[in-house]
């Protein structure tokens, strides 16, 4: 019995998602394309886009609302002159209260509360931030960590993981894969499902595990990490958000799908 190889599940995955009406080729690749337009152009873009990250968890946007919003209070998104400003992530904290109504409670005095977790998010940043003098300077940095040495690739998010506070480890490969390189995963819950659930990743497998583990698939199909990554994605949440297209995926029917052929079935 002969398994499937990396490339007979990747054209798999492929014809999964085109197999619903709505989903086209042209469809397809424009969402695995890296998307070259993220790329910060000054360092007060990369400022905005490292904040709009740490409000990328579960509920947090509801909260926080429109970053774009707090430019003001944000010095235009400079991340120099906000470290200079703020010297607690409470004065910043108080200056949004005072001026700005946003979609979420504000309560200092609960930790767990979105907006406390924030102004600590973009404090760190702007600190972290201070090491680069320009836009230029954070990609010669960033680019060391661009290798094929999965070890050197992986120390980028995980340094970022330590340097700024509510960045955990799959949303510093998150910002890095859609910012920065198409070189990196982020280990969500789709792609850990689904690579666990194939085989992919031994059971009980870490994030920087599936990290390396998507990685090699990649590697091994002539892809970027960043197309396998939004493949495996694409079949977990329906959602082709470019084209405002959601399609009732299923990635268990999927998984099921690749076992089959694992047993030699149809």
């Amino acid at each position: 019995m002969n398994k499937p190889t990396d490339q007979e599940i990747f054209d798999q995955a492929r014809a999964y998602l085109l197999s619903f009406p709505a989903v086209t080729e042209a469809i397809l690749n424009q969402q695995l394309a890296f998307p070259e337009q993220n790329r910060p152009r000054t360092k007060s873009d990369l400022f905005r886009r490292m904040i709009e990250h740490a409000r990328n968890r579960q509920g947090m946007p509801n909260a926080i609302g429109e970053t774009d919003r707090l430019s003001p209070f944000l010095e235009n998104f400079d991340a120099d002159a906000v470290f200079v400003k703020y010297q607690r992530w409470e004065d910043l904290f108080d200056t949004i209260k005072r001026h700005y109504k946003p979609p979420g409670r504000m309560e200092s005095s609960n930790p767990h509360n979105f907006w406390v977790i924030f102004c600590k998010s973009i404090l760190s940043i702007a600190k972290y931030l201070r090491r680069f003098a320009t836009i230029q300077d954070f990609d010669r940095y960033a680019g060391q960590f661009i290798t094929d040495n999965p070890d050197i690739r992986l120390a980028l998010p995980l340094i970022l993981k330590e340097e700024i506070f509510g960045y955990q480890f799959a949303l510093a490969c998150d910002f890095v894969k859609e910012n920065i390189s198409p070189d990196f995963v982020k280990p969500d819950v789709h792609i850990k499902a689904i690579f666990l659930g194939i085989g992919k990743s031994p059971q009980g497998a870490s994030d920087y595990q599936i990290f390396r583990d998507v990685v090699a698939f990649a590697n091994s199909v002539g892809q970027t990490p960043y197309a396998v990554d939004k493949l495996f994605w694409l079949i977990g949440s329906g959602d082709f958000y470019l084209n405002k297209v959601k399609v009732p995926t299923n990635r268990r029917v999927f998984i099921d799908r690749i076992n089959r052929l694992q047993q030699g079935g149809a």
